[in-house]
């Protein structure tokens, strides 16, 4: 017996040595860095690391102003301070990769002008639901490239760009939305 246990207490020994160092799985998923998302860079300048971490890993290209991240879908804008103020989030264009992460404000990629306008709005009468809605209409718009409309919403800092000029074509589909610091 007395043979057995100096191997035996050198095993278990080595055990514990070799599983102490080992971190476990809870640490390791806390070691991993969390997955970067668009919000994290507005409002900061272009040397912060979050900023840096998201170009660099959504393969983006500076030109001008803008940094154009095609394979993800979107684009930041900085100003003259080099701060992101703008990120253009592409949910139908033929220049970039459709936006897959999620839309602000509850907004899906399949929405037309009528359905922006009920997801935006309000009820009628807020102590009476039943009352109805109003629907949330742009707090102003336009159509600057004559191709797209722009309706802007300053009240939830954004702006939907729609695939036709036409205010009016409740059927239009989202072609971006710009989300402002």
């Amino acid at each position: 017996m007395n043979k057995l246990f100096k191997p035996l207490s050198f095993l278990a020994a080595l055990a514990f040595l070799v599983t102490a160092c080992i971190p476990s799985p809870v640490d390791i998923a806390q070691a991993a860095p969390a997955e970067l998302t668009y919000e994290a860079t507005l409002g900061r300048p272009l040397s912060d690391q979050s900023v840096v971490a998201f170009i660099t890993s959504n393969n983006c290209a500076q030109v001008g102003s803008f940094h154009l991240c095609q394979p993800a879908g979107l684009a930041l804008w900085t100003d003259a301070d080099q701060t992101v103020r703008t990120v253009y989030l592409y949910v139908s264009s033929s220049e970039f990769a459709p936006y897959k992460g999620e839309l602000p404000l509850g907004l899906a990629a399949g929405d037309t002008m009528a359905d922006v306008e009920e997801k935006l709005g309000q009820p009628k009468e807020v102590h009476a639901p039943q009352a109805g809605w109003v629907p949330g209409l742009p707090d102003e718009g336009g159509s600057p490239d004559r191709t797209h409309y722009w309706a802007v919403y300053n009240r939830f800092g954004i702006t939907i760009v729609y695939n036709s000029p036409i205010a009016s074509d409740k059927n239009a589909s989202i072609h971006a939305i710009l989300v402002n610091e």
